[in-house]
């Protein structure tokens, strides 16, 4: 704030130099102009007898003192003109990227996604899977109709995306520690049984109940069936956890409601 004061002041006090000096000087102009055409055409001459080889251009010297050329040099305009296509020349478009696209072309490759994702241990991988949409539906609806569970606390804070992978990495980890138990293949190297046979569409009432209860309007909402993980000699497997899948405009995402309940609310604090 001081800075700017000082600055202010400053101009302040040139213009009213400025001012004061116009004043002043408007009585002496007329008086001047004759003095001012001979001094400049005095040093024009002296100029041009000391520049051996130079070409004198002619100029003409206004009643305010100041020297117009009579004639432009042609290099000068053809340098300019040439510079001016050298820096347009010079100016170049970078191309747009465009984001990536959210979502999954169809609903099985959202499935073996989501179960790729937990064998190589990719919490935000599978975050990155849900949509938008659904992450906010859910939480308003808690935020209007389940606040007495949440403490008089905001949904989007208590699971906000920190506190929701942390509970997705909790889940990994149990699923690999199941595979420790029962094989020394490592989890990157086990498999699934899925295919899309257990990938059962859901009910139109139901998804209608569904999108009206969290706001959303998904045009189609899918059920995985139990799921085995297998290592990779086929010796030993478990079922794996479930998991559901919902379309909005041609994309298919991870059922964050769906997840969230049969899987990441057991390993949920969101008090903490």
């Amino acid at each position: 704030m001081k800075l700017f004061s000082r600055i202010t002041a400053i101009i302040t006090a040139f213009l009213l130099l400025s001012s004061a000096w116009s004043c002043n000087s408007t009585d002496n102009k007329k008086s001047n102009i004759t003095k001012n055409e001979s001094a400049a055409t005095e040093a024009l001459t002296a100029a041009s007898t000391e520049a051996e080889g130079t070409t004198v251009t002619s100029v003409t010297v206004t009643a305010s003192g100041t020297e117009t050329p009579a004639e432009t040099s042609s290099t000068v305009t053809e340098t300019a003109a040439a510079t001016t296509e050298t820096a347009a020349t010079a100016v170049t478009t970078e191309p747009k990227t465009e984001a990536p696209q959210k979502g999954f072309a169809t609903c099985i490759d959202a499935a073996r996604a989501y179960y790729d994702a937990y064998l190589h241990g990719n919490p935000d991988a599978v975050y990155d899977m849900f949509c938008a949409d659904e992450i906010a539906g859910y939480h308003a609806y808690l935020d209007t109709s389940r606040s007495e569970l949440l403490d008089g606390k905001n949904a989007q804070v208590l699971f906000k995306r920190s506190k929701v992978t942390s509970a997705i990495n909790d889940s990994i980890k149990k699923v690999h520690s199941i595979m420790a138990e029962k094989s020394d293949v490592p989890p990157e190297k086990w498999t699934t049984t899925l295919d899309e046979q257990l990938l059962k569409p859901t009910d139109e009432n139901a998804l209608k109940d569904f999108n009206k209860q969290l706001g959303t309007n998904f045009s189609n909402a899918s059920d995985c069936g139990i799921v085995y993980y297998r290592d990779g000699n086929e010796e030993h497997d478990f079922i794996g956890n479930g998991c559901g899948f919902v379309e909005l405009n041609g994309r298919w995402y991870l059922s964050y409601t769906t997840v969230m309940k049969c899987e990441l609310i057991t390993y949920m604090d969101i008090y903490r």
